[in-house]
């Protein structure tokens, strides 16, 4: 529910002032509202109805010519200082461009506001790759 409905109503009530400011969202989702993954049904279920809300209400809004935009930050997995403690070694399981910078996802989602695009992926090549699987 909490994953869901609390982007539908957080949403719902600021876009009034996002309208009235020319505002934007950037709704911090996962490449598993994306691409299925095994053995994720549960979340990638939940980040597919956040994602498929987004994608619509993005195209809700450009049908009235709304001044707001939304971009959907699909992350895949960002290397945190906690993260990196969680992994250890098995850090190494997984190919380094599989692994996304913190700053350099922070700096792209900070970009997003600007430019606005209606998808961030990070890290980019392998969301592209898993795209095309």
């Amino acid at each position: 529910r909490i994953n869901a409905l609390s982007f539908y109503e957080m949403t719902f009530k600021a876009l009034p002032y996002l309208e009235a400011s020319k505002g934007h969202i950037f709704t911090t989702s996962s490449m598993g509202g994306e691409i299925p993954a095994s053995f994720s049904s549960i979340y990638s279920s939940s980040k597919h109805a956040v994602n498929g809300f987004f994608y619509s209400l993005q195209q809700e809004l450009l049908a009235r010519q709304s001044p707001v935009g939304i971009t959907v930050g699909a992350l895949g997995l960002i290397v945190t200082d906690d993260m990196d403690a969680i992994l250890g070694d098995e850090k190494s399981l997984f190919p380094s461009f599989a692994q996304g910078d913190v700053h350099v996802c922070a700096t792209g989602m900070m970009d997003s506001l600007i430019i606005r695009p209606r998808t961030f992926s990070y890290p980019f090549i392998a969301n592209k790759l898993q795209r095309f699987m």
